[in-house]
């Protein structure tokens, strides 16, 4: 009896340990987790729309979202504007222009950076547009 109430005891504080560091972690507010792979949709030659699912991202003084996308090929990318909801995750869309043709099938590596924490890199293929 007294081994299995040993035993219980060092299992609940072995999982409680992680957690309670979590808590006591200042830049858990920070970090945030996308909800599944970003998707990308071909708008026209120039212009494509990324949507993610990501849990709630932080917010600057003005009320717009304290997040940057960067493509590798340095296509530039508007600011994220929060378009709905996955499960509990926030759903987030950029509109994504570049000056060379954007090749549908074609991958690209998007990162995704917080303002204090390290960007989330992640390869995106680029769909058809819509309704095709």
């Amino acid at each position: 009896m007294l081994r299995k109430t040993l035993t219980a005891s060092l299992l609940a504080v072995a999982a409680l340990a992680p957690a309670a560091a979590h808590a006591a972690d200042g830049s858990a507010a920070q970090t945030a987790r996308l909800g599944g792979q970003p998707t990308m949709f071909q708008v026209d030659a120039h212009h494509a729309t990324l949507e993610f699912a990501a849990d709630r991202l932080p917010r600057t003084a003005s009320g717009s979202v304290d997040a940057r996308v960067l493509f590798a090929g340095g296509q530039r990318v508007s600011a994220l504007k929060p378009v709905g909801r996955h499960g509990t995750d926030i759903r987030y869309r950029a509109t994504v222009t570049s000056t060379s043709d954007l090749r549908v099938g074609a991958k690209y590596t998007v990162r995704i950076r917080l303002a204090a924490s390290p960007a989330v890199s992640r390869l995106v293929k680029l769909h058809a547009p819509k309704g095709y």
